[in-house]
C-alpha cells in the first residue's frame, strides 16, 4: 500500500454521451468496469488523473473508430484508498514478486501456452494478467482468513505517443491513469466538466 499525501484526486473518463449523461442524471450509479485482457492496470473503471484533455481525446478517438456516438467527458472525485501506486518502489516490488508467482502458477497449470505478451503501447496482456493475479491472490488469502486489505485503486504513469520534441524521452500523451476497483467506496461523486477545460 502506498500512503499518499493527498488521497483525493480528480479523474476524467472519456465515454459516449449517452453513458456520461446517464451517470450525471443518476440513472446509473457507476461506470462499467473494463475487463479487457489487455488493460494495462488490470480490471477496473479507468480514469485519467488531472488530465481532462487526454480523457476527451480518448472519447473522441473511440467514437470515431466506432463510427457512431458523440464523445463526452465526465469527471469524478476519487479517493485512492489502498492504492497500488506504480510510481512507488514498494508497489513496484510487490508487482515484481507477483510476476514471479504468476509465472510459477502459469507454468504449473501445464496449459502448453506461453506467458501472455505485451504488444506495443496498446495491448498489455502480461501486465494485465499479473495485476489481476495479484488481486485474485489477495482475494484467496482473505477467504482463508489472512488479514490482508484488497486494493481500491491502481495508479500508473503511462508514456504514450511520439516525443514532444526530437530526442526527448517525454512523450506527447504521457499521463497518469487510475483503475478503480471499488467504485462504491472510491468514487465520491461525478461532475460535468466545463468544455473550456478540454477543448
Amino acid at each position: 500500500m502506498t500512503v499518499l499525501s493527498n488521497p483525493y484526486v480528480l479523474g476524467y473518463h472519456g465515454c459516449e454521451k449517452s453513458i456520461g449523461e446517464a451517470i450525471l442524471r443518476g440513472d446509473t450509479d457507476h461506470l462499467e468496469r473494463s475487463e479487457n485482457s489487455w488493460d494495462w492496470l488490470g480490471k477496473g473503471v479507468y480514469f485519467w488523473e488531472a488530465d481532462p484533455k487526454r480523457g476527451y481525446e480518448w472519447a473522441f478517438d473511440y467514437c470515431r473508430r466506432k463510427g457512431t456516438g458523440t464523445p463526452m467527458l465526465i469527471g469524478a472525485v476519487i479517493h485512492l484508498g489502498n492504492c497500488l501506486n506504480l510510481m512507488d518502489r514498494t508497489s513496484l516490488e510487490t508487482l515484481r514478486v507477483t510476476y514471479e508467482e504468476y509465472k510459477v502458477v502459469h507454468e504449473s497449470a501445464k496449459l502448453g501456452m506461453p506467458l501472455p505478451v505485451n504488444h506495443g503501447d496498446k495491448r498489455h496482456k502480461l501486465d494485465c494478467q499479473v495485476i489481476n493475479h495479484l488481486h485474485e491472490a489477495i482475494e484467496q488469502a482473505s477467504a482463508r482468513g489472512v488479514a490482508i486489505t484488497p486494493y481500491d485503486t491502481v495508479r500508473g504513469l503511462y508514456q504514450e505517443d511520439d516525443p514532444v520534441f526530437p530526442g526527448s524521452m517525454i512523450m506527447e500523451r504521457t499521463h497518469i491513469q487510475i483503475a478503480v476497483l471499488t467504485p462504491e467506496a472510491s468514487i465520491q461523486g461525478y461532475f460535468r466538466v466545463p468544455e473550456a477545460q478540454y477543448r
